[in-house]
């Protein structure tokens, strides 16, 4: 007879390669597992960050409309739900600065940005000045900022 089950402890040993194959596989997918998270976790955090820059940029523009200048691009952080994989991101944009007067600048922004525009109204407020709404932000958009730079953001 020429079945492995003929001969003692040839089952044992098929039995025991069959685990430690079944266990390299879990061990496999595990990797595999950690790897989408962490790619999604990296798509999360650049599509916040150019959400992030976008409406830095946004402040920037609107400011510079007014005839204020910032010493430096605005420091934004954000509280953003984002949906990478559509490449959007909704909630909270705050960003706060120094105009070349010394007058502190805070804008906060709540909406959402998708590749294609920002939806949502940008408030900048400037010290010792009426605050400048903005109730709609031309040219703002997340794909804008994914092929250039992300200056002036963190999130």
């Amino acid at each position: 007879m020429n079945s492995a089950f003929a001969r003692p402890g040839t089952a044992v040993a098929a039995g025991i390669l069959t685990l430690g194959l079944l266990t390299g596989c879990d061990q496999a997918q595990s990797v595999v597992d950690q790897a989408a998270g962490a790619a999604r976790q990296a798509a999360e955090s650049a599509t916040a960050d150019a959400a992030t820059a976008a409406i830095g940029t946004a402040t920037s523009s609107a400011l510079g409309e007014a005839g204020i200048t910032l010493v430096s691009p605005p420091d934004c952080t954000s509280d953003l739900s984002v949906d990478a994989v559509q490449v959007k991101a909704s909630g909270t944009i705050t960003c706060v600065g120094r105009t070349t007067e010394s007058q502190a600048v805070r804008s906060a922004f709540e909406g959402s940005l998708t590749p294609t525009s920002c939806i949502g109204t940008l408030r900048i407020e400037v010290q010792g000045r009426e605050p400048i709404e903005v109730p709609k932000i031309d040219g703002c958009r997340i794909s804008q900022i994914l092929g250039g730079s992300a200056e002036g953001s963190q999130s």
